[in-house]
This record gives structure tokens, sequence and C-alpha cells, in this order.
């Protein structure tokens, strides 16, 4: 439905994830990274574009922790095993943030920029802050009190053959300026245009 109301509307793409086996689609289940759910995956959006087959809108898959895709590697098997060129990302450095690449964002950036290129719709921002030492817990924090390196993220979606929609998410309504003008400083740090 939300396909064939995009392909209506003149949209390019819609967005949408793998989900969890748990009642939400975006909580942990010890049944997601399973082979039968990554199958199921697999084949519920073969079905969703067989359904929707004829349209020229892209479905916009984005990574999230809890789910089976929720990594760069996991991102381009999905892609090659659905096989369909309307596959796509919505690109979300922070939503495959884990203790292994904490410190390694940036490489986590450019790694994803190498994979997926053009085939990037949309993109989220967001910034990340591990909170305590032993047993982490990853926090969702304004643009520029995190890790996120938004000067190398910004540079690589401005090397995009058309520009992208980048959508910054998940803060208190008071805490939008803030991210809005961090993201803007970090625009102009590194030469990048934003357009409105």
């Amino acid at each position: 439905e939300m396909v064939e109301a995009a392909d209506r509307l003149g949209l390019r793409f819609v967005v949408s994830h793998t989900g969890s086996c748990d009642v939400s689609p975006t909580r942990p289940h010890r049944d997601n990274w399973t082979r039968e759910t990554w199958k199921a995956s697999v084949e519920a959006i073969k079905q969703i574009l067989r359904d929707t087959s004829g349209s020229k809108v892209n479905l916009g898959i984005e990574a999230i922790n809890p789910c089976n895709i929720n990594n760069p590697r996991a991102h381009v098997r999905l892609r090659e095993e659905v096989g369909d060129p309307r596959v796509k990302v919505t690109l979300d450095p922070t939503n495959m943030m884990n203790t292994g690449v904490y410190y390694r964002i940036t490489e986590l950036i450019n790694e994803c920029f190498a994979l997926f290129g053009e085939d990037i719709q949309y993109a989220h921002g967001k910034d990340v802050l591990w909170e305590y030492e032993m047993l982490p817990a990853l926090r969702w924090v304004v643009p520029g009190k995190g890790i996120m390196d938004y000067e190398v993220y910004l540079t690589h979606l401005s090397r995009l053959k058309y520009s992208r929609p980048l959508l910054l998410e998940f803060l208190p309504v008071e805490q939008y300026p803030e991210a809005k003008k961090f993201v803007e400083d970090a625009a102009a740090r590194v030469g990048v245009k934003i357009y409105r």
C-alpha cells in the first residue's frame, strides 16, 4: 500500500526495515538472527516487490540494531539475495552502532558509502553516546554531543550524483535548533552546501 501510494504521488522511494520477531518491529528478539528469519525477511521483500512490479518506487531498507539488517554487509547480502534493483538503502550509521565500531564510526561511514554509493536514497542524522563503562548503554544525543563524524558523513553525501534528504530525528522538539546548527556548522567547515 505504501509503494502504491508513493507511486500515485510521484515519489521515488519508501522507507522500511526488516522488522523483528517481537511484537514491536524495532525490539530485539532471540530469533531475529536465525536462518529462518533471514529467509523470511528476504522472501517478504521479494513479495512486496512482486506485488508492486511495474512501479518505479524504490524500497529503501534501513538498518536497525535489534534486527538482522544491522551492519553494512547485511545490507549488501540482502540486496544480493532479493536480486531486485529497486532494493535501496536508507542510511543511518548510528543504527548500526555497537561497541565494536563505536570508536571507528568514521570507518563505518566510509564502508557504507563504499558499499552502497548511489543506492543510498535517504539519510538520517543522529548521534550516539556510550554512557557506562563495563556494561555499555548507547544513547541517542544531540548531534555534536556524541561520536558521529558529521564532517565525513556530509562530505560523502555531497559527492553523490544528486542531493539526498537528511532527516534529523528522535530528539525532543526544543533540541532540533541546536542539532540543525551543529549540522550546518559541520557542513560549512567542509564546504558542503545544504539545500533547504
